[in-house]
């Protein structure tokens, strides 16, 4: 299978040989391939719609209103159905591009607190018999327990399913890309097709990067969930994960070549409110750093 063939498919081009083909695959249990090629429809999507869930608008009174996108895809067979047609179905975005968080309260009562700079994306079909959404950038989940529609979050390859808890999740706050799963409280698991499942305990934390080991850690709250005080914290961290959690909060580039560099551990606390210059500007006065504003979007990191 591949994605010429699920284009043509999803928009009624395929033969009734490609069809079938198309169709064999689509029932089967691997969804990677299915996964890259809906996130790839999120990103080229524009088009609003309306948004289901409520909205709470978050930190000192300010309007955060999100943009709302959606796409459409034709949708595999229903799991406990062998309809003639696959199911024409609306996914719809929910993005924070704002400078505040965002709080969505799904339609089953479960809350999804969207960091900066952050997507999800879920089918108009959500809980009626399943529960899934598709992450990029971090996001905490506050779920509602309901054992007959388990609740799942993809990030990249990897799959966090849970029936009722409280996590946190970051695709973009290591600078090798790796995902990071923190529990507060509850059970998950986190698999990965054919390669693993873990169960996480409440205060552990699995981190990810494509071609490794899963990692299994204990974690600081405060740390992780600082962004939902407000804040953002370093403790000992090395700088070019710094900058990487700098670049998803503030939504600019931050080019860090120097390899010496980006092995520099960094201890701080910031206010969320600061603006980005201000960071970097202690930064340089406290670690002996200087960062060049390369265009609108973008700064290089380099020796003084």
């Amino acid at each position: 299978m591949d994605k010429q063939l699920l284009e043509k498919y999803f928009k009624g081009h395929c033969t009734t040989q490609e069809a079938a083909q198309a169709e064999a695959w689509l029932s089967g249990e691997d969804t990677t391939l299915l996964d890259e090629f809906m996130m790839e429809k999120w990103a080229e999507a524009n088009e609003p719609v309306v948004m289901k869930p409520k909205v709470h608008r978050l930190w000192y009174g300010a309007a955060a209103a999100a943009i709302i996108g959606a796409i459409a895809v034709v949708a595999f067979f229903w799991q406990h159905q062998q309809p003639q047609q696959p199911l024409a179905l609306k996914w719809d975005t929910l993005t924070n591009t704002t400078n505040n968080i965002q709080l969505f309260t799904m339609t089953d009562g479960s809350e999804v607190w969207l960091n900066t700079h952050s997507s999800v994306i879920y089918h108009q079909q959500y809980n009626h018999q399943q529960r899934e959404l598709w992450l990029q950038g971090e996001a905490y989940f506050q779920v509602v327990k309901d054992e007959q529609r388990p609740f799942s979050v993809h990030t990249g390859s990897l799959t966090t399913t849970v029936l009722g808890t409280a996590f946190n999740i970051s695709t973009s706050n290591k600078a090798d890309g790796s995902i990071q799963v923190s529990l507060i409280e509850g059970k998950v698991a986190v698999s990965k097709e054919h390669a693993f499942n873990k169960i996480l305990l409440p205060g552990q934390m699995l981190q990810y990067s494509n071609g490794q080991a899963p990692e299994l850690t204990a974690f600081a709250p405060h740390e992780i969930l600082d962004w939902k005080k407000g804040k953002i914290f370093f403790d000992n961290t090395m700088l070019a994960d710094a900058l990487a959690k700098l670049q998803q909060r503030y939504g600019y580039n931050i080019i860090l070549e120097d390899t010496h560099l980006r092995k520099k551990k960094i201890s701080g606390e910031f206010n969320r409110d600061m603006s980005l210059e201000k960071i970097l500007s202690t930064l340089e006065y406290v670690h002996n750093i200087t960062f060049k504003r390369v265009d609108d979007s973008t700064y290089q990191a380099c020796k003084k």
